[in-house]
Parts: C-alpha cells; structure tokens; sequence
C-alpha cells in the first residue's frame, strides 16, 4: 500500500478540504497588523490554537510599543511614523505525516529601516507536536553532515552572483551560517505529497548584510538522505536525480 493513498491521509485531507486559511488584520492610525496561517495548518486543532495564541500575544505587544512611541514623538514634538506587523505563514509541503510550514515576519517600529525575518515549523500529525527537522534521522548529525557542504556551496555562488565578485571586509558575512540561524523546511515542489528538497532561508544580516537581502538556498533530497532518515519518515521524502 503506499503512503500516499493511506486511510490516515486521506481522512486528514478530507478535514483539510473543510478548513480555511486564517488571517487576522487589525489597523488603527498607530499601527497595521496582520496575521495569517494557511488552511494546512487551521484543519490541526492543536497547531491553530497555537498561532491563535501567538497571534493575540503579537497584537498586544505589537499595539504597546505603538502606543509606547506614539506619545514619546508627541513629547519630543517629532513625527510619529505609524508601526506595522506582518507573520505570515505558508505551507512548503506536506507528507500524509509531515506538515511543512514556512513564515515571513516584517516589522517597522520606528527605526531607521523595516525588518524582515523567516523563520520554519515542522509538525508531525501522528505525534501532533512539532519536530526538529534533524530529530527525523537516525544518528544525531547526519542532516547537517549531509547537506552542510552542497548548501555552503550553493550559498556562496549565489553570494558570488549578488556581490558581482567583491569580495567583503566582514567575516560574519563570508562564513557559512549556522544551522541553528537559518530557516530550514522540507519542500515539495511538485506537490505529489513527499518532500524533494530542503529550503535553507538566511534571513538579512545572517548570510549577509541588509542591503542583500535574504538568501533562500534550496537542497535536493538525495538517496543517502533518505536512507538516513528514521523508517517512519522516509515514506515523506523523495530523493531527487544528481
């Protein structure tokens, strides 16, 4: 029988055709705020009441430090330049067990700039809680042992490309990111229901400075992945022809 056609599944996607994508907006003349969640992730009771929590915590702090700087430019007798928030989350891919999540987070709070973040959840239905992507293989390593030198090289040419070969004065910004500063998702480009590559998204100022932007790397799956993998996860990835 394969995974794909597994009653659990298609249970799930009959749930999944019932729920809607969620987005909160709430805009006054101090701040614009917006929340929003795919329907991947409404149809899970526990991962929606989740970002319904963090959703209310973000508008409340979101709506202090507004408020916060509002009077403070009214007692400096300067301009007040109206806050905004924005987390939005988009699914990269789902497996029958895997729900693969991805997010976008802007901000403005009176700074010089906008910030502009990314950031990864990856949910496991059967145990319904979140898993540590390097949590899913058998020896502790193997994910970053496996695809720690194809995303440094992919990083590096697409640095290459974007710097038009200059070369920066700033280490941070030459090295290869830590693991544990990137955004790292499954994806399933072909939506077929198992993942085929690994998204590693730097936000600005982690693989470069600001002016660059973020830097969004994506890793095929490869054979030796998938047979690193724990038995109960290889059936959500697919490895990709070199």
């Amino acid at each position: 029988m394969r995974w794909g056609i597994f009653p659990a599944a298609a249970l799930f996607c009959a749930a999944a055709v019932g729920a809607k994508p969620v987005k909160v907006e709430h805009d006054t003349k101090a701040l614009e705020f917006s929340y929003g969640w795919p329907a991947e992730a409404a149809a899970i009771p526990t991962l929606d009441r989740r970002f319904r929590a963090d959703m209310a915590k973000a508008l409340r702090e979101a709506r202090a430090n507004a408020r916060e700087d509002q009077q403070l430019a009214k007692s400096q007798s300067r301009n007040f330049n109206a806050h905004y928030y924005s987390m939005q989350w988009a699914t990269a891919g789902e497996s029958a067990r895997l729900l693969s999540l991805q997010n976008e987070k802007g901000s403005f709070t009176g700074g010089a700039h906008p910030n502009t973040s990314y950031g990864a959840l990856l949910w496991d239905r059967r145990t319904s809680r979140e898993v540590r992507l390097g949590s899913l293989f058998i020896r502790s390593g193997d994910f970053s042992a496996l695809t720690h030198s194809a995303y440094c090289k992919r990083l590096d040419a697409q640095r290459a490309k974007k710097r038009e070969g200059a070369k920066l004065d700033l280490p941070e910004f030459n090295e290869c990111p830590k693991y544990s500063d990137l955004a790292i998702a499954p994806v399933d480009r072909n939506n077929n229901g198992r993942f085929d590559a690994i998204d590693f998204t730097a936000s600005p100022y982690v693989a470069g400075p600001y002016v660059e932007g973020a830097y969004s790397v994506v890793v095929p799956v490869t054979a030796r992945l998938v047979a690193a993998l724990k038995l109960q996860y290889r059936a959500s990835f697919e490895a990709q022809r070199q």
